[in-house]
């Protein structure tokens, strides 16, 4: 599913989903999503929900959760809990479309 804001306000977002399996358009939403388009992309499967979140102002994240913990992908093993770089959001999203369980390859951190 795709979120996004179209203007000011509370009741301002346009909503579009798609099947898991309209991996063509997931990577199109992804590869539109960047700083300031002010979208979500969530991706809800048995195993928890992750999303990419792009706001105006800051990088794109990518978040996941199960329901009870939230964590956030950072490359791993950087100290600075650097976000992921486009091709890594678009990589782990993907991912997440067929995988059995939350992908494991970014380092997941944990939401305070």
């Amino acid at each position: 599913m795709r979120d996004t804001d179209t203007g000011p306000g509370l009741f301002r977002i346009q909503s579009e989903s798609v099947a898991l399996t309209d991996r063509d358009t997931v990577q199109r939403w992804l590869r539109e999503l960047r700083p300031g388009r002010a979208q979500r992309i969530f991706i809800h499967r048995s195993w928890g929900t992750l999303v990419a979140i792009a706001d105006r102002r800051g990088p794109v994240n990518v978040l996941l959760t199960d329901g009870e913990t939230t964590w956030f992908a950072t490359i791993r093993g950087t100290t600075n809990e650097q976000p992921l770089p486009p091709e890594q959001i678009e990589h782990v999203m993907l991912d997440a479309l067929t995988s059995p369980a939350p992908p494991d390859w970014p380092e997941w951190r944990v939401l305070v």
